[in-house]
């Protein structure tokens, strides 16, 4: 891949780091005082807040490993074929480890483990 390609991959993900960690909401006063009605709500932003800050990290998690390929020389290569992932599938998913045919590999092995797990009695 060329040297201007990863650069732009690099700035866009070095921004959404950036925005994710100066959007993240880590301190929330909920007043759940009040009537049942004012409880509930309350108790259903915390729930929320708590699954979009673990979404956050695991977005996080993706992309420092997606910087950490970019400084090893590794981005862009499949994880499982080595092949080059093409850099329309880098544009939409720059945190990406796989090319498109192993993706599908994967989710298709994924969906077997799932079946088997579904009709296997515990």
């Amino acid at each position: 891949m060329n040297k201007t390609f990863l650069k732009k991959i690099k700035k866009q993900l070095l921004a959404e780091k950036d925005y994710i960690i100066k959007t993240t909401v880590t301190d929330i006063d909920v007043d759940t005082d009040g009537d049942e009605t004012d409880a509930i709500q309350g108790k259903i932003l915390i729930e929320i807040t708590n699954h979009m800050n673990i979404r956050n990290v695991n977005k996080l998690r993706q992309i420092e490993a997606a910087l950490s390929r970019l400084e090893d020389g590794k981005f862009g290569i499949c994880e499982d074929c080595e092949e080059l992932i093409p850099e329309k599938r880098i544009l939409i998913n720059p945190y990406c480890q796989t090319c498109v045919c192993c993706a599908e590999d994967r989710e298709s092995e994924a969906k077997k483990g799932n079946a088997v797990k579904s009709t296997t009695p515990p």
